[in-house]
């Protein structure tokens, strides 16, 4: 079972689309009836993955019209076969990714002792990705917010910042060094594409 590209939809067919992902909503999924022979619309930046049983069928990257084929996957990726899902969800399911860049996410720095500062600063980040923030996912519901990742990602940025300000004051590098040593995330499909620090204040050593 794959999806297959057509070059317009059907009004005789189910339309299934996504359109919930904001700067909020990270991923969104839509059961699908078989039987309706649904017809998929992906829009810009976004990218779909058809799944049944735990089992990843296929997976799209371009905005397009795609029909879903029930047949075997003669081109099926090398890179999909290792990813399952840990939810067995029976029915045929498409999850669909927010590829935007995920905007004016803050976190807050405060290091006393020698080096005593504080301040605070937002972050950009984006799905690199898809596969890799699924397979880390521990269970799909309908949708994954932002917020649930938020945390994770602003407790380590914090940690990452302080250690950059004990030896940098200047913005432009402090911010360059943030992004470069949080590569960390890449593990989970995620890139962070953009540091702001703002309102740093030194006071010296107490």
């Amino acid at each position: 079972m794959h999806f297959s590209h057509r070059l317009e939809d059907d009004e005789e067919y189910e339309i299934v689309e996504c359109t919930k992902l904001d700067n909020n909503i990270l991923l969104y999924k839509k059961k699908i009836d078989e039987n309706a022979h649904p017809i998929i619309k992906l829009k810009e930046n976004q990218n779909a993955i058809l799944f049944k049983k735990g089992q990843v069928l296929d997976l799209i990257k371009e905005a397009g019209v795609y029909s879903i084929k029930n047949e075997p996957n003669s081109y099926f990726p090398e890179d999909l076969i290792d990813y399952q899902i840990k939810n067995n969800e029976s029915q045929l399911c498409v999850i669909f990714f927010n590829k935007n860049v995920i905007t004016n996410n803050k976190f807050y720095i405060q290091k006393k002792h020698k080096n005593n500062f504080y301040g605070e600063g937002s972050f950009d980040f984006q799905i690199e990705k898809p596969l890799k923030l699924f397979n880390k996912v521990i269970e799909v519901r309908n949708y994954y917010s932002k917020e649930e990742l938020l945390e994770q990602i602003r407790e380590r940025i914090s940690k990452i910042a302080i250690s950059v300000l004990k030896e940098q004051q200047n913005q432009a590098i402090i911010n360059q060094e943030i992004c470069l040593k949080a590569n960390i995330f890449k593990n989970y499909g995620i890139h962070i594409v953009a540091t702001n620090i703002e309102n740093i204040q030194f006071r010296g050593k107490s």
